[in-house]
């Protein structure tokens, strides 16, 4: 699986954002969701409840399957229930690998895309262990000691990147 973890904090996402723009969160439920609840439900709920609590105009929570699927995307933008929402959308805020903020951004490319996650490297999972990255990903200068691996905190505060939820 593909580990992210975020790149900054709330207060930094409410910078770049205005209260009269149109947004829409659009969060994977698969790898992203795996990163301490970076996505999926947990995120998506975490990050549009901040944001509607502070006035600003979230217009759709997205929940994606797989993110950085080019069909599921199209999907959302052909589709009768939610091609128009994405066509008046100022701002995507993908929770989700950079793969799938390139994928959103390939689809939508009139919408600004606000990235929020770095992508480490690649993963598993485990009950007992929990998440762990073992293969990192060029240019990224986390240290992983051996084939077991690190935890996704571990890796991103070498990073100095906080992950999780919103």
């Amino acid at each position: 699986m593909i580990l992210s973890a975020r790149l900054f904090e709330y207060d930094e996402l409410k910078n770049r954002l205005k209260k009269d723009e149109n947004i829409i969160v659009f969060s994977c439920n698969n790898c992203a969701k795996k990163c301490d609840g970076l996505g999926g439900r947990v995120g998506l709920k975490a990050l549009c409840d901040k944001l509607v609590a502070d006035g600003f105009n979230v217009t759709r929570r997205e929940l994606c399957g797989i993110a950085c699927s080019l069909d599921m995307i199209e999907e959302r933008a052909q589709n009768e229930a939610t091609s128009q929402v994405f066509k008046d959308a100022d701002v995507i805020i993908p929770l989700s690998c950079e793969d799938g903020e390139h994928a959103i951004h390939h689809i939508f490319p009139h919408v600004k895309i606000v990235r929020v996650t770095k992508t480490i490297g690649i993963g598993w999972a485990s009950p007992k262990d929990g998440v762990r990255l073992t293969d990192v990903l060029h240019g990224v200068p986390v240290k992983v000691p051996g084939p077991q691996g690190i935890t996704l905190k571990e890796a991103a505060d070498q990073l100095n990147l906080p992950v999780g939820a919103f």
